[in-house]
C-alpha cells in the first residue's frame, strides 16, 4: 500500500503543478499582451519570451535543436 500513497502523493504534486502553471501561463499572456499594446516590436517580446533553461539547454547542445526531427 505505500506505493499506492506515494503514487497517491505524486498524482496530487502533478495536479497542484498543472494548476500552477496554467495561471503563470495566463499571467505571461497578459504581461505579453500589454507590451505588445504598447508598442514593443514583437520580435523584441519574443525574445524576452524565451526561457532562460531552454536558451541554456540550446547552448549546451551546441545550438542543435534539442529534439530529433
Amino acid at each position: 500500500m505505500h506505493e499506492l500513497d506515494l503514487i497517491h502523493a505524486a498524482a496530487e504534486d502533478v495536479a497542484s503543478a498543472r494548476v500552477l502553471l496554467r495561471e503563470r501561463i495566463a499571467a505571461l499572456d497578459a504581461i505579453v499582451q500589454t507590451a505588445l499594446d504598447h508598442g514593443i516590436p514583437e520580435e523584441k517580446v519574443d525574445a524576452a519570451s524565451e526561457p532562460s533553461l531552454l536558451r541554456d539547454d540550446r547552448e549546451l547542445a551546441g545550438g542543435r535543436p534539442l529534439v530529433a526531427a
